[in-house]
């Protein structure tokens, strides 16, 4: 009789195994970044979404957003809602982005297809830009979708680091950066000309408050040019 328990209850745990693989599924990826030294970012700027799209047997579809786990680049999914039924498929979108990276694939549709008896089969398709890519059977001749490997995990690489970006614009710029002022003031031939243009303005004025018989002396030079002009006209 006691045998008979056992026996019964290892039926029951593993049929209950069974139903949560088949209703929970789990998507596992790796950032790989061999070109770059990932420990000079913090790994909270970069992170991943995942959407559930098409028929989804929940309320509202899952959606969830996860970082890096750790240096290695590993991240992941857990306990996704998955459609049961033989041949029923479920549908999720994965969108990685960084504030330090640029990565590709850009966008990946998922697929999970319950092939019954605790079954699960995921394909991974990944996109092109501009282009939806998912396999609607409202669609007469429906792209060919790129397959991508999901063992052991998705695989993200880097394109190549961002670009330092301004993130906030000063819409209300002062007197020294805007208008004539700021356009000489940001270019130094500019700024080096109207320089010139008011020592020579004012050097006169200088020279005659340092020097009054210097400049008296040039005052009387020049009006005695002046006159040897007219009189040569004469």
């Amino acid at each position: 009789m006691q045998i008979l328990r056992i026996i019964w209850t290892a039926l029951l745990m593993s049929f209950a195994l069974a139903s949560e693989s088949a209703s929970n599924g789990i998507i596992k990826g790796r950032f790989n970044y061999t070109m770059v030294n990932i420990h000079q970012y913090p790994v909270s700027r970069t992170h991943f979404t995942l959407y559930q799209i098409g028929n989804y047997s929940t309320n509202e579809p899952y959606f969830a957003t996860t970082e890096l786990k750790d240096n290695l680049g590993n991240f992941e999914f857990k306990n996704l809602p998955l459609n049961l039924g033989t041949n029923a498929t479920t549908y999720f979108v994965m969108y990685p982005s960084s504030l330090d990276f640029n990565l590709k694939p850009n966008r990946i549709l998922i697929e999970f297809t319950d092939r019954g008896n605790g079954t699960v089969e995921s394909k991974a398709f990944k996109n092109y830009f501009g282009r939806e890519f998912f396999p609607s059977k409202d669609i007469t001749y429906p792209e060919k979708l790129e397959s991508i490997s999901m063992d052991p995990f998705i695989e993200i690489a880097l394109v190549h680091i961002a670009p330092r970006r301004s993130y906030f614009q000063v819409r209300n710029a002062g007197i020294l950066q805007s208008g004539i002022i700021g356009n000489i003031l940001s270019s130094r031939w500019k700024t080096a000309a109207v320089i010139t243009v008011i020592c020579l303005a004012i050097f006169p004025f200088i020279v005659e408050k340092f020097d009054p018989e210097t400049t008296k002396a040039m005052k009387e030079d020049a009006l005695r040019k002046q006159r040897e002009k007219y009189v040569i006209k004469n």
